[in-house]
């Protein structure tokens, strides 16, 4: 398969700290690969690094498809009389925000695509301040989906919410994956490398797994801390 991201020789520090160093790794297209590792351990900056919010010090990387970044908290404010409609069709627009804007009819039928696809359909017309935690975070999702983007990197997209909604969430993934490539990181540590292709232990370094169950079992037998 074909490597969409190579992280090579990354260093990189906050001021005298050292977040992350000699980090090499791949990722290949229409993937799932988890980030696991402690908190501090650098999994929220390699993903800024990876959508260029951060630049190393030194390495390269190289990424040769577009990137949606979503992070754990939301990028609007929920109070904003914005729908679920509006909210994704927006994202066809790419940077620029255009709430008068006359959409084509192809932008409408990606965020239709989009929506459906995260299991929202009906929810059309409803008020972003009126969703659930778990729908709002599937409709930042549709959103990034609706912008066309190739790779998606989630920053711990099911924070905070309950049992349903975090399934709900993972469902989602799992059937995504096979169109899009997928960069995640999560403290569902056992239900993200369930369907996940491989995944990434992030400490201060980077080590790669390519049996997500082999991380699994080092995690529950106490051989990685």
């Amino acid at each position: 398969m074909h490597n969409l991201i190579t992280f090579s020789d990354i260093r990189f520090c906050y001021a005298q700290v050292c977040a992350l160093g000699e980090v090499n790794f791949s990722i290949q297209e229409k993937t799932l690969t988890a980030l696991v590792g402690p908190n501090g351990g650098g999994k929220s900056t390699l993903l800024k690094l990876l959508t260029g919010l951060l630049h190393p010090e030194s390495g390269h990387i190289h990424c040769e498809r577009t990137i949606a970044y979503v992070p754990q908290t939301p990028s609007f404010e929920t109070a904003f009389p914005l729908t679920v409609w509006e909210a994704v069709l927006m994202g066809t627009l790419g940077v620029k925000i255009a709430p008068l804007a006359h959409y084509t009819v192809d932008q409408k039928q990606k965020a239709f695509d989009a929506i459906e696809k995260v299991n929202l359909s009906g929810l059309e017309k409803r008020g972003i301040g009126q969703l659930s935690g778990g729908q709002l975070r599937r409709v930042i999702i549709a959103r990034a989906l609706a912008a066309d983007a190739d790779i998606i990197a989630l920053d711990e997209p099911d924070a905070n919410l309950d049992i349903d909604a975090t399934h709900e969430l993972y469902t989602v993934l799992n059937r995504l994956k096979s169109e899009k490539t997928i960069i995640m990181a999560s403290h569902h540590i056992n239900e993200m490398l369930d369907i996940a292709d491989r995944a990434l232990y992030v400490r201060g370094t980077v080590t790669e797994y390519l049996k997500p169950q082999d991380l699994k079992e080092q995690l529950k037998d106490g051989l990685i801390r």
